[in-house]
């Protein structure tokens, strides 16, 4: 049986855990969403201040929830904590506020710290474990794949990789989930080599994981229990 395209490149980037960061990613986000969009209409405010701390949280939440992975590795890059998996390190980025635009069509180096995910040598990982653990997710066949790619996967752990975790969200709506490994050019704009849309991957709990909801791959994931309707936000604060 062949493997998913996009279950091969999480294994081929990350490493074994590949396949369930893959799986996590989106209901971390769509989780911070939630909630996030839920404060927004308790505060009863005229501008998104509350929702706008959404990128706080998500980098917060990825830290949280993927460290606990076995493989996982806590890294300090500029003024972040983050995490990381065979060198590449994970960072979630909400790029706009609806579909309208591309993630390389937005400006990334805004701050100092986003310009050291691509300069700064990233530290000596923290609490990586040193044993093998069973991944019954994996088929046969990614097993296979897994192991054809380990040499490739252990030389690259000195170079300065990217995964970028672009979304599009406001308090109305979470519009785009997607991942890809990036490069930052000196304009300050991203180049990724592909990117996969984690949208429709979004539809479970991260306590109870429930089967996917093709209708998520349809449009934005409404906000839940909320009746506020779609307002201009002001600037956020940059990560």
């Amino acid at each position: 049986m062949a493997v998913d395209e996009g279950r091969a490149w999480a294994l081929r980037t990350l490493g074994a855990d590949g396949v369930l960061v893959r799986e996590k990613i989106p209901e971390i986000i769509q989780d911070c969403h939630e909630k996030l969009a839920n404060a927004q209409a308790a505060a009863e405010m005229n501008h998104s201040g509350p929702y706008g701390y959404i990128w706080r949280r998500c980098l917060d939440q990825f830290v949280a929830v993927l460290s606990r992975l076995p493989s996982a590795e806590l890294v300090t890059v500029g003024r972040h904590k983050l995490v990381a998996f065979n060198g590449v390190v994970l960072f979630p980025w909400r790029y706009a506020k609806d579909r309208a635009a591309e993630a390389s069509t937005r400006p990334f180096a805004v701050s100092d710290s986003r310009v050291s995910l691509f300069t700064q040598r990233h530290p000596d990982p923290q609490g990586r474990l040193p044993i093998e653990f069973d991944h019954p997710e994996l088929s046969a066949e990614e097993h296979a794949l897994l192991n054809e790619e380990s040499k490739t996967l252990a030389e690259t752990l000195e170079q300065h990789r990217v995964v970028v975790v672009p979304y599009a969200s406001n308090p109305s709506a979470l519009h785009s989930i997607e991942w890809g490994e990036a490069t930052l050019g000196s304009d300050g704009y991203l180049t990724f080599e592909s990117l996969e849309s984690l949208l429709a991957l979004g539809s479970g709990s991260l306590v109870d994981v429930g089967p996917t909801n093709d209708g998520f791959a349809e449009g934005p994931i409404p906000r839940p229990q909320l009746g506020v309707k779609q307002e201009d936000q002001t600037g956020e604060t940059h990560a």
